[in-house]
């Protein structure tokens, strides 16, 4: 029974990251292999920046007899990156499937649900874990000693590592789901903790390289401090010296708490799923009808969708938060800002092009339209049932995209052209292609989506953060920026002057938002009427 379980939830998060639906087994082997290469690519970029870090640390703590600091260091970037990777999806994974109440009204045991939920968790944050042991392990045989005990026991804590952070985030899901169970609004107080964790999260990331050089400086005296924290003391000897003794206790404190967590969210599994959410007493009053547009009525539904989802809030709109935050420091270092780009004439005199990139690297961050046709599940038949154009249903997810992203980006740009001191005619320009941009990201986000869709989701994480329609479009407008980039600084940068070249892409953006929109208008409007 477990191995079915199993099976199914890992078939599940496949079909979530190949954009495959489970009732659409075929799939070509051209976009198979795209996948696959996409996820190769994105796995040793991770991998090449923790080696670039650790192989720092290898090289000043194993000469100055701090192996097992070195080793303490990995576990707690491993489980950084474990628990800020799966504290977001515990909650959704474990207690908002969509399959709960089906599961639950058959003869299967809620512990081999909720154990078979788990093992999907763990299962990704083996793969997480493994973008930081490897390089790890790479610097350990560059820098360090290596002993057979020593790399067994290695292995051992990698395997046991997982168990420890998916039951810290488990129980923080458990935590949050029993807070509000009884409220009616969910989604905000997901996204308030969600957005805390996920801004710490990247300036922790801004700041890695800092972090290391101190830690490489300071090794000794870090280690002093750290040297009360027993279980990181215990996993560091284990691999450094191979000590089998310190080994069993590091594999006490790692697989103990998930026995404990497994065993505690098992006896509330059924209370928390079962528990309807937002039940409250409602007095009912008489009040006038009021009649609204189609435009307006399908704006509304697409809005309410939104907030709805703590999930798909977070992963689409990060990027507003970012944005934001990028206007109130663009006008705060101001003076940092414009003394760091004068003081090399050369880059101060590409300052617009390389704004328009860093711009619109931010702004496509913003995901509304990459996800909101697969979202709509299983209630699809009811958007196909309504008494409206097509068209216009896909106007009115472009329109919410549009509404929310356009002002954020265009203050951002708007106070970095005016920290920069940049001409009118050049901040007018940069405007209007960041206008163009954000339009020309909602057309392409609906496409792909449109090309990609996948109703067939469990939990709805599974469309707004694990889709191929979110990956593609991502990649995209990725790869858009580069292409820009190289255009300027390999060959236009001495040919034209900044305003003509700011034109160009102005130029070649409308005609891309052009052609976008008039797919979406046609065969958009015929692929979406033939979804299955």
């Amino acid at each position: 029974m477990l191995k079915t379980l199993l099976r199914v939830r890992m078939a599940a998060l496949l079909a979530a990251f190949t954009g495959q639906s489970r009732k659409r087994k075929s799939q070509t082997k051209g976009k198979a292999a795209g996948y696959a290469f996409l996820m190769l690519y994105c796995f040793c970029a991770f991998v090449f920046l923790f080696y670039a870090s650790f192989s720092q640390l290898a090289a000043a703590f194993f000469p100055a007899g701090l192996g097992w600091l070195y080793f303490a260091m990995f576990a707690i970037m491993a489980f950084a990156l474990m628990f800020i990777g799966s504290v977001f999806t515990a909650k959704s994974q474990l207690f908002e499937a969509k399959d709960n109440e089906l599961l639950l009204s058959m003869p299967v045991p809620p512990g081999m649900i909720l154990l078979s939920r788990m093992a999907a968790l763990l299962a990704m944050n083996f793969v997480l874990e493994l973008v930081v042991a490897l390089p790890v392990f790479v610097s350990w045989l560059q820098y360090g000693e290596t002993s057979g005990t020593g790399i067994a026991a290695f292995v051992v804590i990698v395997l046991a590592l997982p168990l420890f952070s998916l039951a810290v985030s488990c129980l923080f899901a458990w935590l949050v789901s029993l807070v509000t169970s009884h409220m009616r609004n969910t989604t905000a107080v997901t996204m308030v903790i969600s957005v805390v964790f996920m801004l710490a999260y990247f300036l922790f990331c801004f700041r890695m390289n800092s972090y290391v050089t101190q830690l490489a400086a300071n090794g000794a005296a870090i280690a002093g401090a750290l040297g009360s924290a027993a279980p990181l003391v215990w996993l560091g000897r284990a691999a450094a010296d191979g000590s089998l003794a310190d080994l069993g206790l590091t594999l006490l404190w790692t697989v103990l708490p998930f026995v404990l967590a497994y065993v505690l969210l098992n006896r509330s599994f059924i209370r928390i799923v079962a528990t309807r959410r937002g039940q409250v007493k409602v007095r009912y009053e008489k009040k006038a009808m009021r009649a609204s547009s189609q435009s307006a009525a399908l704006y509304r539904r697409e809005l309410a969708r939104l907030t709805s989802s703590s999930g798909y809030m977070l992963n689409a709109g990060l990027g507003l938060v970012f944005e934001l935050v990028l206007a109130v420091l663009a006008v705060v270092k101001r003076r940092e800002l414009l003394g760091a780009l004068t003081a090399i004439p050369e880059l101060y005199a590409a300052a617009a092009p390389i704004l328009l990139l860093a711009c619109m690297m931010v702004s496509g961050m913003v995901f509304f339209t990459a996800s909101s046709v697969s979202l709509e599940g299983k209630s699809y038949w009811i958007v196909r049932s309504m008494p409206v154009e097509t068209k216009k249903v896909l106007q009115a997810k472009l329109s919410l995209s549009n509404s929310l992203a356009i002002a954020p980006a265009l203050l951002m740009t708007l106070a970095a052209a005016l920290a920069l001191r940049l001409p009118a005619a050049e901040t007018v320009l940069l405007l209007a292609c960041q206008l163009l941009f954000v339009l020309l990201t909602a057309n392409v986000g609906l496409m792909e989506d449109l090309r990609h869709c996948n109703l067939d989701w469990i939990n709805e994480t599974q469309a707004a953060k694990q889709g191929a329609g979110v990956l593609l479009s991502m990649l995209l407008g990725f790869g858009f920026v580069v292409a820009v980039g190289a255009l300027y600084f390999f060959l236009l940068a001495e040919l034209m002057p900044t305003t003509a070249f700011l034109g160009l892409i102005l130029a070649l953006m409308a005609i891309l938002y052009a052609l976008t929109a008039r797919w979406l208008m046609t065969r958009g409007v015929k692929r979406f009427e033939t979804l299955r």
